[in-house]
């Protein structure tokens, strides 16, 4: 007696490495496993600190709540941003001060210092 081995299904195999190669991120297999190994390390490390994790969460919550948000929820319409508006406003403008400043100082000790290097 001997064993028997049923037929091989019939599958298209260029089909099968399709999809399989559709899988691959990056293009390459060894990208693929070492995404899924710290995927699958992270979900262990939320999973083993679940409680920890869940706590974190909940203080998070808890202090977004407190802060003060940049537009007042009564107004509708872009009213309802103008502190936020506002504030992004100044942030720009400061920043471009200080930019031109900072640029302006670099360009004056650049020159003076090209001027002693040549003296």
């Amino acid at each position: 007696m001997g064993v028997r081995v049923p037929p091989a299904l019939h599958l298209k195999r260029e089909k099968r490495i399709k999809e399989m190669e559709a899988l691959k991120i990056g293009g390459s297999w060894f990208g693929t496993i070492v995404l899924g190994v710290v995927s699958l390390g992270v979900a262990t490390a939320f999973f083993l600190n679940r409680t920890r994790v869940s706590k974190f969460v909940g203080e998070v919550h808890g202090e977004l709540l407190k802060c003060s948000w940049p537009w007042d929820a009564s107004e509708t319409g872009v009213k309802k941003y103008r502190e936020l508006i506002d504030s992004t406003t100044v942030v720009a403008l400061t920043t471009l001060v200080l930019a031109a400043y900072t640029s302006g100082f670099d360009f004056l000790i650049s020159r003076v210092v090209g001027w002693l290097v040549r003296f």
